[in-house]
């Protein structure tokens, strides 16, 4: 009888021991909270939210209440966050989730609504635009460019490139001119290449509008994404051969300021923190920062 008792006693205090190393379920960082009924920012109240490291997104996760922040260093590391239940989820444009979502059924996001029902941003937080050197004469040509894209054109675009990243078929791209005959110089840009629908690395090179990744060891890599088809249609408007990059995100602002590249095409908000390092054209696309969570 003693030894059953010892054993049972030895049971309940392994089990204790487990919920004080769980937490038995509690919220303490290793629960996964339940966010598929969050229609605002303040129902992220005190979970575990992400955003990727350096961008704006980041900057954007103190203005949720109590919330458990964490960022990263790749896009990728966030998805495979979410999945894992590191986090309850990840701060992203809303062209970002309907990519993401859409190739994976098991996630969903929080349709927010900047300055109403979520992030308090201004036009240069949520939009992108080209980034170049201070100084540099492509701002005034790549704007003159830019201005010949309608608002309509540019929405139909992001459409097509998030079917083309889903895995769907687009045989036309809203925004396009045709390659100059003659070329008159080199635009080298710079981007990660995985950032969809952004930008994205192509192994195939069959996608509509892929472009191959310059550089060494990147030999059968091709780019795809809003950002290539706006670089695409830029250079052949200024009669120039287009030249992608494949850099990674901290490293795009000095690749930029040594030469590397002539312009970075990147999602890149203009920042007044980023205006300080580099010139910014107008902007080419707008959207609304959203919440990727698990369903």
């Amino acid at each position: 009888m003693r030894r059953t008792r010892n054993l049972i006693a030895l049971l309940m205090a392994a089990v204790m021991c487990l919920c004080l190393f769980t937490g038995c379920g509690s919220n303490d960082g290793n629960s996964a909270a339940d966010l598929s009924s969050a229609q605002t920012l303040a129902d992220l109240k005190g979970t575990k939210i992400a955003a990727q490291a350096g961008t704006f997104h980041a900057d954007a996760l103190a203005q949720i209440e109590d919330v458990q922040s964490a960022t990263y260093p790749e896009f990728a590391d966030l998805l495979m966050a979410l999945k894992s239940g590191a986090i309850d989820g990840y701060v992203a444009e809303e062209p970002t989730a309907l990519s993401v979502c859409q190739s994976d059924d098991s996630l969903t996001y929080i349709p927010l609504k900047n300055n109403d029902t979520g992030f308090t941003a201004t036009a240069a937080d949520v939009g992108i635009a080209v980034g170049l050197k201070k100084g540099s004469e492509l701002t005034a040509r790549i704007n003159e460019a830019l201005a010949t894209i309608t608002d309509e054109q540019r929405a139909q675009l992001m459409e097509q490139i998030v079917t083309l990243a889903s895995g769907g078929t687009v045989t036309e791209f809203a925004v396009s001119c045709p390659a100059p005959e003659t070329t008159n110089g080199v635009l080298r840009v710079g981007m990660e290449c995985a950032y969809e629908p952004y930008n994205w690395t192509d192994t195939e090179g069959t996608s509509l509008g892929a472009v191959p990744i310059s550089g060494e060891g990147k030999d059968g890599l091709y780019a795809n994404g809003y950002d290539v088809q706006i670089a695409q249609y830029v250079a052949n408007k200024l009669g120039m051969k287009l030249e992608i990059y494949a850099i990674e995100w901290d490293s795009l602002l000095p690749a930029l300021e040594s030469g590397t590249i002539d312009a970075i095409v990147a999602g890149m908000s203009p920042t007044a923190e980023r205006a300080q390092q580099i010139d910014f054209t107008n902007t080419y696309y707008e959207s609304n920062l959203v919440v990727i969570i698990r369903k």
